[in-house]
């Protein structure tokens, strides 16, 4: 299959990435496998365990960013689908449907659940071991008294908490088999900028920590995960010391009591690595938290927890001398590469179609179907945040509503295909107008409407209102034919002309029709 440019920026990079950690972890593997002299093996044990360190760093980073942007994507389809509001049913619903494809697709969250300021649930999927279901409203509970709703009810805009890593509760009582949770939520605000509720997402943290295990490339070495207070949350070799804290007479059980001579080699360091007599001990630290989230606003996460210690050790082995390398070896390290190979390019196919697949998703959700333009919802959107940014900063904003003149002839006369293609080409005429600091977005049928942001002086508005009435004096060539279609435009400015979205847009769309009644074709500034 062929790639664009973008796509091409995006795949490459992750696959040369992927190749090299492959073809690292596995070759470092073979080759530690293979030595015998000891201070060989004792330099290429160290090699490897930072490989491995660093790897499963960044996969437990990648993992917290992506169930991170999961949850806005969730707040996203709250707040796209106004299921704060429980006036339309179908929104709810749609919101539902919108809830339980995510928990489908992903299949990594024990429960996906909207709750409204009190506490109630208003929507909630359950995963039900890879059967995901929407809970019936009869079954829906009060969530009130739970710690992570009273964390999550003091969050502002833009805010997103996470819980510790620990074990689920139910009913006042530990779940077994043990289910090791991660709970993360933001709060959904309506158009008005109001907290409507809290979307909560509970991440089943058995694929994280399951994730770890396949970076363990032999049976001999130890792989574990330390919280902040030196618990243990994964031990592949005593699996039976994970998540003590969760259990009466077992507090003891931390790494700086089990291994105490080791705990003094890694107390007060972030990372390092330590040569022992029986082995190599490596460390590092990670943060319990997303830290990046890629979003339209600012996010401030609000966590319990800093950082997790991820730790390895590596006992010495006996290895064989390089001068005894076989014709089986080389065998051997061709096939390595052609696996790297094979696993980069599917793992990294994966991640392409999965981001296509996102990026189609935010497409729909923002943008017109037929102009590319942002659709009326997302333009109210951008239109808050930049208003709040502009009550905080004292700058300015200009809303221009914009009216075709003579469109619905062109439709009647010339039918829907020229209109279509008049309302496409309208549309790059007006992302080529206005393209400085300004949002461009159609509204419905033939109205469009700008937001620009970050200007000192109107004049300059009124300037680039008047360059694209020039522009659009042109005619437009539509399906090989010449049509005009004049411009009826009206102009609000923020604070002067409204202090909320509402008066703005009904203003700016007052003096638009003003333009209309006094003969069309030119642009009219709000005036009470």
């Amino acid at each position: 299959m062929r790639l664009n440019k973008p796509t091409k920026f995006f795949f490459w990079p992750r696959f040369i990435v992927l190749f090299l950690l492959f073809f690292t972890l596995l070759f470092s593997a073979f080759y530690f496998y293979k030595y015998s002299e000891n201070e060989i093996s004792i330099n290429k044990i160290k090699s490897e365990q930072k490989a491995i360190v660093a790897a499963q760093k960044k996969y437990i980073s990648m993992t917290l960013d992506s169930i991170g942007q999961d949850l806005l994507l969730l707040s996203d389809f709250i707040e796209i689908h106004h299921a704060y509001s429980g006036r339309n049913k179908k929104l709810t619903e749609l919101a539902e449907l919108n809830t339980l494809a995510l928990s489908l697709r992903k299949g990594l969250y024990d429960q996906l659940r909207y709750l409204d300021l009190q506490g109630n649930e208003i929507i909630r999927i359950n995963y039900n071991d890879g059967v995901p279901s929407i809970v019936p409203k009869k079954q829906l509970q009060n969530k009130a008294d739970r710690y992570y709703f009273k964390d999550s009810l003091k969050l502002h805009d833009g805010d997103v908490y996470i819980s510790v890593l620990d074990l689920n509760i139910e009913h006042g009582e530990i779940e077994f088999p043990h289910k090791p949770m991660i709970r993360l939520a933001t709060p959904v605000y309506d158009k008005e900028g109001r907290k409507r509720g809290i979307v909560i997402l509970n991440y089943l943290a058995e694929h994280l920590l399951d994730g770890l295990k396949i970076f363990n490339l032999n049976d001999k070495d130890h792989h574990m995960l330390i919280n902040n207070n030196n618990y243990f949350l994964f031990y592949d070799r005593r699996p039976e010391l994970e998540f003590a804290f969760m259990f009466p007479n077992h507090e003891h059980k931390k790494f700086s009591d089990i291994y105490p001579k080791t705990y003094d080699c890694i107390n007060n360091k972030d990372a390092g690595q330590v040569t022992l007599d029986t082995g190599v001990l490596t460390f590092d630290s990670v943060f319990s938290y997303p830290k990046n989230i890629d979003s339209l606003k600012e996010v401030h996460i609000i966590k319990q927890d800093t950082c997790w210690r991820l730790i390895t050790f590596s006992p010495y082995s006996d290895q064989w001398s390089l001068e005894n390398a076989s014709v089986n070896d080389l065998y051997i390290s061709l096939s390595i590469i052609l696996f790297s190979f094979c696993m980069a390019y599917v793992i990294a196919r994966l991640q392409l179609k999965k981001s296509n697949d996102h990026n189609e998703i935010r497409k729909l959700a923002h943008h017109d179907s037929l102009t590319g333009l942002i659709n009326r919802g997302y333009f109210k959107k951008l239109f808050h945040w930049k208003m709040q940014n502009a009550r905080r900063t004292g700058t300015k904003l200009a809303l221009i509503y914009i009216d075709l003149d003579g469109f619905k002839d062109l439709n009647d006369s010339f039918g829907h295909s020229v209109g279509d293609l008049a309302l496409k080409a309208v549309s790059k005429n007006l992302e080529y107008a206005f393209s400085i600091n300004a949002y461009v977005s159609r509204i419905g049928g033939d109205e469009f409407a700008i937001l620009i942001y970050d200007f000192e002086d109107t004049k300059n508005i009124i300037s680039q209102v008047e360059a694209y009435l020039y522009l659009s004096h042109r005619p437009l060539k539509l399906d090989g034919e010449q049509h005009m279609l004049n411009t009826s435009i009206g102009v609000a400015f923020y604070p002067e002309h409204g202090s909320n979205i509402n008066d703005l847009m009904h203003n700016a769309d007052e003096a638009m029709y003003y333009i209309k009644r006094s003969g069309k074709n030119g642009f009219q500034i709000f005036n009470a």
